[in-house]
């Protein structure tokens, strides 16, 4: 896909994420004032355009407007994004003040995010269910599922994330 970059991509795409169209700048760096400005014209002229809505999410979190960033982060899960769904997961995790604490949004965003191939969610995801901290892993297509999301995060993780998969392979043996 060849899609023309915004203002918003260039002042608030996220480093980490697999599907930002330019190179990522990090949270230090984030002029919020401004990013959030150019995402939500971003947003209001392409409100299908997942990665925008992910991306304003991101600079409205970082500025303290946690209910606004969460309703742009569940938009762009909602269409498909698979890193709002991991930092949705990921932000009711860490019990971030103003974000309620939902294990099952928590299984379902980072399950979600998972099968769409994100690195790091598939990595959370299994580690969480073998802590048991999801009630619906309970057969062997869900372990077989499981082994095939850290075989997929492997290739994609850096030196000490492949420790991790290691370990969480050898637990699901």
């Amino acid at each position: 896909m060849n899609e023309t970059a915004t203002e918003c991509d260039h002042l608030a795409a996220n480093p980490p994420d697999p599907d930002r169209i330019v190179p990522g700048v990090s949270r230090a760096q984030l002029d919020l004032p401004r990013a959030i400005d150019a995402c939500r014209a971003a947003v209001a002229a392409q409100p299908d355009t997942a990665r925008l809505s992910y991306q304003l999410g991101r600079c409205l979190f970082y500025a303290g407007q946690t209910a606004d960033a969460l309703k742009s982060f569940k938009q762009a899960a909602d269409l498909g994004y698979r890193q709002a769904h991991f930092i949705l997961g990921l932000i009711m995790m860490r019990r971030y003040e103003g974000v309620p604490f939902d294990v099952s949004h928590i299984e379902h965003h980072w399950r979600a995010a998972a099968r769409l191939d994100q690195a790091n969610a598939q990595v959370s995801y299994v580690r969480e269910a073998l802590r048991g901290s999801f009630d619906n892993i309970s057969d062997r297509s869900d372990c077989d599922e499981l082994k095939r999301f850290l075989e997929r995060a492997r290739p994609k993780v850096d030196y000490l994330g492949s420790l991790l998969v290691d370990d969480l392979t050898a637990a699901l043996s």
